[in-house]
Order: C-alpha cells, then structure tokens, then sequence
C-alpha cells in the first residue's frame, strides 16, 4: 500500500500524521541538502575561489575566517536548509498530490518538486541571477531580498492560477489548451512582477565565462536538490507510514 493509494481513504489518510510527515521530510531534507552541500563544495567552491582573486585585495592581507570553516558551515548550511525547504515540501505535497494530474505517484513528487524550482529559484534567478563574489549591484541587500521574495510570493500565486486554469480548461477542452493557457497566465503574472520592480544592473569584475559558468552550474545544483526531494517524498512518506497496513483490517 503507497502512501498515494492511502488518500483514497479518509481513515487511512488521517493515519499519516504530522509527526510522520514530519520524519519523511527531515529525512528527505538531509539527503537533499547533503547532496547540495556536496555539489556546492565540488563545483562552486572552487569558482567562487577563483572569482575572489579579482576583488581589490589588500597587501599581506589574510582571510578572516580559515577556508576549512567556510566549508565547513557552508556543507552544514546546506544540509539545514535542505531539512527546512523539505520539510515545507513535504507538508505541501501531502495537501495538493491528489491534485496533480498524473496517476505514477513518484511523478507527482517530481512535478511538485519542478514547479518548486521554478518557483523559489529558476524564476527569481531571470531577475536576480545569482553572482559569485567581485559582482556589484546598483541595488542595496535589503532591496534585493524583498525583490526576491516578492517574485516568489508572485511564482506561488501564478502556479496556483496555472493549476487552476490547467484543471478547468483540460477538463472542458484538452489537456494541451489547459497546458497553454495557464503557462500564458504564469508567464503574464511574472513579466509584470518584473516590470513592476526597481532596475536591477550589475557590474562585475570577473570574466564573463566565469560568471555565466556559476551561474549555470548554481542552477544545476539547486535542480539536483530539488529533484532528489520530489524523487524520495513519496518513498518517505510510505516509510514512515508502516501502521496505516493495520488501519487496512479494520
């Protein structure tokens, strides 16, 4: 019995409870976040080093903090930010999976996990593109962050105005029309979020295929970590599921 064939029950769905998700998704969450810290510490790292020897430096100036301890916190900063993004992942996907048009449960997780990162990175990332270290802003931090957040706040709202016009039109027409619009709808809702929100330029001091070469292999890190969640969720939630078989027999 998978925990997606449990929702066609109320009581063997309310036997997934909250401290059962809530394992599934630290969990997932810790897997997830290892991965990152491991791809961070492979791939950015060293890029992000490189980056540093074309900022203005100081003579016999010297690092303030030991390299081994960036990395270190850096791997355990991934690793926490893994279990709290699962977390929220998980209690989401127990709330909306039925909803998902597809009937392969680990594809519902995928599909959730896709829409997450466009969501919380792809998106964000077209207007605030993520910058190694010798990259200046014409925006302050604090613009930035509230940028960011607004465009998520904004990705949360298009997705839910996408799945609602996927549901209706697909139900009416076909599936491809509902696929249509509500991508027509989404992409509406960003480009006016962008439009609405300060000018954003930046002005690097490193070479161009070294700034493109963190950029890309940043969103590629932030994918693996989001498809290793929508991977695993549903195997989670099953694990941590074993008392629903005895709901079964009454």
């Amino acid at each position: 019995m998978t925990y997606a064939t449990q929702q066609a029950s109320p009581a063997i769905k309310s036997s997934l409870d909250f401290l059962s998700i809530l394992k599934a998704g630290i969990v997932t969450g810790i897997v997830a976040g290892t991965s990152l810290g491991g791809l961070l510490l492979l791939f950015l790292t060293p890029i992000i080093l490189e980056a540093e020897t074309y900022e203005v430096q100081i003579p016999d100036s010297h690092p303030l903090i030991p390299r081994n301890v960036v990395h270190f916190w850096t791997f355990a900063g991934a690793i926490m930010l893994g279990i709290l993004y699962s977390i929220i992942f998980t209690f989401v996907y127990t709330l909306v999976q039925y909803r998902i048009p597809v009937k392969n449960a680990q594809f519902k997780g995928l599909i959730l996990a896709l829409n997450g990162f466009l969501v919380a990175v792809l998106v964000p990332s077209l207007y605030l593109p993520p910058n190694p270290p010798g990259i200046e802003t014409s925006l302050s931090v604090m613009t930035r962050q509230s940028i960011f957040f607004a465009i998520i706040i904004a990705g949360i709202l298009a997705s839910i105005v996408f799945w609602m016009i996927y549901s209706r039109v697909s139900r009416r027409y076909s599936p491809i029309s509902g696929l249509l619009i509500g991508a027509f709808a989404f992409v509406v809702i960003i480009i006016t979020v962008f439009l609405l929100s300060p000018s954003n330029s930046n002005i690097p001091s490193v070479p161009s295929d070294l700034l493109w070469k963190y950029r890309v292999e940043n969103l590629g890190a932030m994918f693996a970590f989001w498809a290793i969640m929508g991977v695993m969720v549903n195997s989670m939630l099953d694990h941590f599921g074993p008392h629903v078989r005895s709901v079964l027999h009454l």
